[in-house]
Order: structure tokens, then sequence, then C-alpha cells
């Protein structure tokens, strides 16, 4: 071809199309609060005020996409109020932190009302996904455009530093979603590339810089406020030029000119803040509503969170909940080290050359302005990466990839100039050598994000929202443990299988359930699983909405098919015992649905599938444990010695055993065992860890004795660990390996008073 960038251009135009298609309305990150932007503006023709819409909205923004987009969908009508409350799934986010498809939707989402053709709300949605979309071709074509200028012949190196940007999944996510972050990722393409023709300029200053440089400002201003600093590589660039060509008359000039386009083009914008919040960003009143951080006490937790920001700069959809593999981010976090290390290493190499020959370095065999362009681009990553992190020291939702995308032009156009210097090291002849070789980790590079992107979208996006997978009624003698169960003639459940008959402490049980629907629901119906043990306590349950969110009893009409696959996780404490596993349904808050079985007969109002053993983990103590307290104590194991089915007046025996980490001191740290039921304390007993005074290392056997009073009511009880400091009343923490806090108790197996 040609012209290959229009091959890439329109892959992305493709691939971002399908993430629009495919992700629901409203899932995406604050989407919903960005289309409420966007139908106030249609809505009452002004912008809105932070803390006087009729419901939370992201008013706090600039408003340039949000007018854009109002003005395309002016014509839509919706049909609906835009702050009716969307139907929540109140089990979104289980275990969000894991790749799967468990509850990744935080909406429900009824096909009849999403569905091809757009109608209404998802016609508005998607005319503004589509703008959003081209906002992001525009940030992929700049990052084109200055890459070309850096390295004009071939334009190879070009396509592959684009490719990186327009199919990195987190971009291509939120390019295909309402937002504000692609059009600061376009102005960040924008403003580099200028800055670069500027820089490649051989007549240098002139007025033609100023003004495409202010309006580039602007429109940096009016997209996103944490922009603002982009101010400063616009500044680098004119000083750079004014020193090489002596042009500093020129460059106040422009500075003029710029100040002027950018308060005729941004101004009002401040002064409308100053006016209603009275200071002109109208940050003080966005901390009043959403909440802050102060500075000084949030520098460890923003370090801990840096993980999440750098994992969601390439591929955390959703709200988080929806994550990629960890080896994904691995790879791409040495792939990014390597290159600032080649960058580094290359150019110390290139100032010893320079010490040694008294030339000026000829390694990279790029012209000053090239190089300079590169010293810039190094430049806008470490301010935004400056700006990211600053934005999350004092904002609790901070630590998003996606706050970083005004430097991410930059970066990708760094990553393979970066590897190559590797070669321009141990090639021989370097020049032409590493060239090739810089010309193919660029393409290798862009091929495989092209690659990552495609494959998100297919394997973890898509799956995380589609609907259970059916089964046809010919399948119906594959099925396993053939059944004939009915849930009060609704549905009746054909058959079912266990993953496994012997399960072991925090591991999970798979119940793959096949299900017939016989008649329409009335409504949504909860479904749930339950793990009982001998005593008849709740060992585990998982409640949640048929097809793990993607298929609630609302959306199901008679003689639909299909297979539910549900996990239920066994706590860690779980006790070693054989345990039942019960599913049934309910309403909301209410009853149960009735349960029969062939020819009618009543089995109540759940449905026993079969037992399980529950095995202990390996160890040796009783029903080993891993829970370190704050690395002063681990408790490596516990056991009820007597039962744990005690009757009103008898006493139950708890013996816990513990690995000193760090020698206790005197009569400072307290083990405390709480008894309670709905939250009420029943009891609770102390023992001092003075009494352990020990070297560390050693394991200790504490038994503690639980009376049960003689008026307790029977029922499940749940049983507690605590670690506190007598003095300052202070909880010790759990910590995981990694040193993040968990909790600071610790649940074991309930017990059940007769």
């Amino acid at each position: 071809m040609k012209h290959p960038i229009t091959l890439l251009l329109v892959a992305y135009l493709l691939l971002a199309g399908a993430y629009s298609v495919i992700n629901p309305i409203h899932e995406g990150t604050d989407e919903l609060r960005h289309y409420r932007f966007v139908r106030y503006i249609v809505e009452n023709g002004r912008l809105p005020i932070q803390g006087q819409e009729p419901c939370r909205s992201q008013s706090h923004h600039p408003p340039l996409i949000y007018a854009v987009g109002a003005l395309a969908t002016s014509w839509v009508e919706t049909g609906r109020d835009v702050c009716a409350p969307l139907p929540g799934n109140p089990f979104w986010g289980y275990r969000y932190w894991e790749v799967g498809t468990d509850n990744k939707n935080m909406y429900l989402h009824d096909p009849s009302g999403e569905g091809f053709p757009w109608q209404g709300e998802a016609l508005a949605a998607h005319i503004v996904r589509f703008i959003n979309v081209l906002v992001g071709l525009g940030a992929v074509w700049f990052t084109y455009l200055a890459a070309r200028e850096i390295w004009p012949r071939p334009r190879w190196i070009a396509l592959g530093t684009a490719a990186l940007l327009a199919f990195n999944p987190m971009f291509l996510y939120m390019a295909a979603t309402i937002n504000n972050d692609v059009i600061a990722a376009l102005s960040g393409a924008l403003v580099l590339y200028l800055c670069v023709r500027l820089l490649h300029d051989e007549q240098g200053l002139s007025w033609k810089w100023g003004i495409w440089l202010g309006l580039a400002y602007v429109l940096a201003l009016m997209s996103k406020f944490n922009l603002a600093p982009i101010i400063l590589l616009i500044e680098l660039a004119l000083v750079w030029v004014a020193r090489r060509k002596n042009q500093w008359g020129w460059w106040w000039e422009l500075n003029v000119v710029i100040g002027l386009i950018t308060l005729y083009g941004a101004g009002w914008w401040f002064g409308r803040n100053t006016y209603y919040y009275g200071e002109p960003t109208g940050f003080e009143t966005l901390t009043e509503l959403w909440g802050v951080r102060t500075p000084s006490e949030s520098v460890g937790l923003a370090i801990q969170e840096l993980p999440n920001a750098w994992s969601s700069l390439w591929g955390r959809f959703g709200y988080g909940q929806i994550p990629l593999p960890e080896a994904v981010y691995s790879v791409l976090w040495w792939l990014v080290l390597a290159a600032v290390s080649g960058i580094a290493i290359h150019w110390l190499f290139g100032l010893w050359e320079q010490r040694v020959t008294g030339q000026r370095p000829t390694a990279d065999q790029l012209p000053l302005p090239a190089q300079q362009a590169l010293w810039l681009a190094a430049g806008q990553v470490a301010l935004f990466a400056a700006v990211l992190f600053a934005y999350m020291l004092v904002s609790p939702a901070g630590a998003m990839g996606r706050f970083f995308f005004p430097g991410l032009p930059a970066l990708v156009l760094l990553i393979p100039f970066g590897l190559g210097r590797w070669a321009s090291l141990f090639v021989p002849g370097r020049g032409r050598g590493a060239e090739l070789i810089h010309n193919g980790l660029a393409l290798l590079l862009g091929g495989g994000m092209a690659v990552l992107g495609v494959f998100s979208l297919t394997n973890y996006l898509a799956p995380a929202y589609a609907p259970p997978r059916p089964w046809d009624s010919v399948q119906l003698a594959a099925v396993p443990n053939l059944t004939n169960i009915w849930f009060d003639q609704l549905v009746r459940l054909r058959g079912y299988e266990l993953s496994d008959t012997r399960i072991h402490p925090g591991d999970p049980l798979t119940v793959t359930l096949y299900w017939e629907v016989m008649n329409q629901p009335p409504g949504d119906y909860y479904f749930f699983v339950h793990v009982r043990d001998e005593t008849g306590t709740m060992v585990a349950q998982r409640d949640t909405h048929p097809g793990t969110g993607n298929f609630p009893t609302s959306h199901w009409r008679p003689g639909n098919r299909f297979v539910e696959t549900i996990q239920v996780y066994l706590p860690e404490t779980a006790y070693p015992e054989r345990a039942t596993i019960q599913i049934g349904f309910y309403a909301p808050d209410s009853y149960r649905l009735a349960v029969t079985g062939g020819m009618g007969r009543p089995l109540g109002d759940v449905y026993t599938l079969g037992e399980v053993e529950i095995a202990a983990n390996d160890g040796r103590f009783p029903n080993p444990q891993d829970a370190n307290y704050n690395n002063l104590v681990r408790l490596v194991g516990y056991e009820y010695k007597n039962g744990r089915a005690p009757a009103p007046g008898e006493t139950v025996e708890l013996t816990l055993y513990w690995e000193l980490l760090a020698r206790p001191r005197a009569n400072d740290t307290v083990v405390q065992v709480r008894l309670a039921r709905d939250g009420q304390l029943l009891l609770g007993t102390d023992t001092p860890m003075s009494q352990y005074r020990r070297s560390v290392g050693n394991f200790i056997a504490d038994t503690h004795y639980l009376t049960i009073p003689p008026d307790a009511p029977a029922g499940e009880y749940e049983v507690a660990l605590y670690l506190f400091d007598i003095f300052t009343q202070n909880l010790s923490m759990i910590v995981a390996e990694d040193g993040h806090e968990i909790d600071n108790h610790l649940k074991l197996a309930k017990i059940r008073i007769r």
C-alpha cells in the first residue's frame, strides 16, 4: 500500500468501533456522569454549575468535548430523564481484582433497549462515543506526524509508533466511551507535533507559530485542566529555537500572541469559575463534593497505588474490575524500563564519546532538531507522570492511567527509539544496522500492540458482558446429573455438575447448572449458592443475578435454556469437615421461590445438589493458617477441641496456634476472641501477649474458653480474632506478603448455639 498509515487508521476505526459496540453504555469509567454533562447542555442550553445539578455529572471539567457531543445529539429524543436511576447490579465488582467474567457489569442491560438499531439514550450515547473515536483518530494521526518529523525516512518507525498508541487496549477502550481523556491525548499529541515541527523549521520563529501554539494551548485548556502545565513544553521549544536562531525578539512577541489567544479562547472559562466558585479552576469546590486527600499524608498511599495506575494505562477496563493478565503489565513494564534505560545509556555514552574525542556525538545519527525533539518528548513524559502523581496525592480517584494520556503520545514515540538505542551500542557500523533494528522494533512493537488490542477485546472485554451460553434440548442426554427440579413453576433445573467432591480452604468450588425457563418471571430474582457444614452454619455463599450478572430473570423468556457457571470461594479459615451445597432463588429482601420435584413433590425453598469434603491444607498444626498480624505474630492454625455446636451454658474450647515473629513488649498487645451475632457482641476473651516471653520463631498454643450465656439465643454466631494495643486500643492489621493491609481481624469458622 502506498500509504500504510491509511490502513492503520482504518484498522483503528474498526477496532475502536468494535470496543464501542461491545461495551454496554455507561459501563465505561465515569461514562454516565460524562453523558449527563452532555445531556444537561442539550436540555438546558447552558453549562452546569458544580453542586447545583439535579444529579452528579462531570461539570468540573472544561466543556469542549461535551459541547461538541451536545451539538451532535441535540436532535435525539431520549425519552428518559437524564437523572433517572439505572437498574444497578448490587453484586457488581465481585473479586474485582481477578481476570474473569463474574459480575463485571455495574448495571443491568436489556438488549431490547440497548441493541442495534439504537434508539433514544443508546443512540445519543453511541453518537458521542463515535465522536470520541474520531478524536482518538486525531491523536494517532498527530503522533504519527510527530514521529515522521523526527525520522522522515523510512516511515516504518512512525507507523510502528502510531500503532503503539492506536492499539493500546486502554486507549481503544477510552476512545470507545464518553470521556475527556482522549481529547486530552489529542491535545498532548498536537502540542508535541507542533513543537517538533517548530524545532525543525529552518526559518525559526514566526507569527504562524504563535498562532498555532496558542490555539493548541487553548484546545488543551478547554479539554482538561491537567493539561495546563503543557505550556512548559511549548515554552521549552520556543526557547531552544530562539537560542539556536538568536531570535529573542520573536520569542517575546510570540509569547504575547500565545497569551492573547489563550486569554480570548479560554479566559472566559476561568473567569466563569472565579465567578461561581471563587477561584479560577473550580478545584476547591470539586474536592468539597468528591473528597480530597492531604498530600503530606498521602505519599505512601500514592506509591502503593502506582501499580494500579500503571495497569490502567494499558488495559484495566470499567472501573478497574476487568483487568488483563498480570503478565501483560509485567511485559510492558520491562519493555518501557528497557527503553528508558536504553535512552539513558545511549546519551551517557554519547557524552563520554564527546569527552574523549572532543567532538559532538554522532552515534544516534540524528540532527540537533531531532535530538531536541526527543528531549522534548522525554520532558512531556516526565511532566505528565508528575501531574498524575500529584493528582494521586490529592484525590482518592487519582490512581488511573488515563490521567497520563496527554503524555502517552510522547511515551510511545520514545519506546521503540529507546529499545533501538541498545543496537547503536552493539551493532557493528552502528548507523545503518541500528536504523534497521529501530525500524524492525517499531513494527514489531506496533504489531504486538495490535494483537493485544484485539485479544483484549475478544478475550476479556467481550466475555465480561456476554450472556451465559445456551444449550439445546437435543443435548439433554449429555447433561450431567439429569434432574427435573422446578423453582416456583418459573424455571427448572435439568442438570448440574460440581467441580470437585474434595476442596481445600481458600479454593473455589465451581457449580455448573443447566436451566430451562418455563414461564416469564414477574421481576428480578436473585440466585444463591450456600455451602453449609455439619453444624448447619454457613461456610460460604454466593448471591448474584443469573448469568453472573448478565442474564437477570427479568430478561428471561419462556424457552430460554442456558448454562450457569458460578464459583464459590471457601474462606481460608473454613473448618475441615463435610459440607452440603444448596441452591435457590429469592426476591430481594423477601421470599424464596418454592422448590418442587417430580410429580410436584414439595422440597422446601432450597435444593441440595450434594456434598463435598472440606479438607485441611497441609501443615503441622490443625486447620493450617497464614495470618500475619503486623509482623508481630502469625496465626498458623486453630481448632475447636469440643465441637462447634454448644448449648447455652456450655463452653467452647478454642485453641489458637501462633508463631512469634517479634519479641512482645510487656503488657501491651492483647489477643481477643469475639463472639457476635448480627454485629451484636455476645462475649469476648482476652490473652495478653506478654505471657509469651519466648524466642522469636517459637510456636505457642493459646486456648480460649468461650462460655455461652444461659440466655443466649439459638443460631449462628461469628467468631473473630483481633490483636490490639491495650493502651492505645489500636488494632493490629493483617498484612499480606507484599506488605499491603488486608483487614484488622480474622473471621474463624462460625459456631451454632443449639
